[in-house]
């Protein structure tokens, strides 16, 4: 499969992000080989085939910054991605975009990760799966903002999805987007709110996910420790 990689520090962080830019089209099955858990994708459609293989090229990038060479995370029972002992990290992928960042974990403290990279959703689109992803002291919010509705409705798409990717290795379960509501949108960071205890985590436990983005996607990123 055709690849190209680069990497960059998310703005307003120390946090590098590792991106592979993918061609689904000149995915050939051989390409698979290279994950040791390549079985697990034989009945995969073609596209879903080259991100899980985009994702874990940069997932192996970003660990061979933090000095693990040659280790592919594999796929956890709820399809997680299972990071080398000391690590942890996340993955992300939309159209022929994948990116990955990684940590060092630390036994005494509750490490997470999350990242999301998302295209904008179309204005239409927007008006008709709103009420699956905000509520309406939600609405309210992203009302209020200066951002167009679609945009923001992405933002905060994305940024559950971050939260979920960094808190599901502590709750041990999956839970939906009424687990937590954003209870600020600013320029380039927004603050979600949790609706409920999750695991370790009590209701009203506050989480910080900062943003970038252009006209046409945004990435948001969550981190704690």
């Amino acid at each position: 499969m055709q690849i190209q990689a680069s990497n960059f520090i998310f703005p307003g962080t120390t946090q590098r992000i590792f991106r592979i830019d993918f061609d689904a089209s000149t995915l050939e099955p051989h390409d698979l080989l290279w994950l040791p858990h390549h079985p697990r994708l034989s009945h995969a459609s073609k596209k879903r085939q080259a991100e899980h293989l985009a994702g874990r090229i940069a997932a192996r990038e970003a660990l061979r910054f933090h000095g693990v060479t040659d280790f592919v995370p594999g796929i956890g029972l709820h399809r997680e991605p299972c990071w080398p002992p000391g690590f942890t990290g996340s993955i992300t992928h939309s159209g022929n975009v994948a990116m990955a960042t990684v940590v060092a974990d630390d036994p005494l403290l509750r490490v997470g990760m999350g990242i999301d990279y998302e295209e904008i959703i179309a204005p239409a689109v927007a008006w008709d799966i709103y009420d699956g992803i905000i509520e309406s002291a939600e609405r309210e919010l992203l009302a209020a903002s200066p951002l167009p509705f679609n945009y923001a409705l992405t933002l905060v798409f994305s940024a559950k999805e971050s939260l979920f990717k960094a808190l599901f290795r502590h709750v041990g379960r999956y839970f939906d987007f009424s687990a937590a509501s954003i209870c600020k949108i600013e320029q380039k960071h927004m603050i979600l709110t949790l609706n409920q205890s999750l695991g370790p985590y009590q209701k009203d436990s506050k989480f910080k996910a900062v943003w970038k983005g252009n006209a046409t996607q945004l990435i948001t990123l969550i981190r704690f420790e």
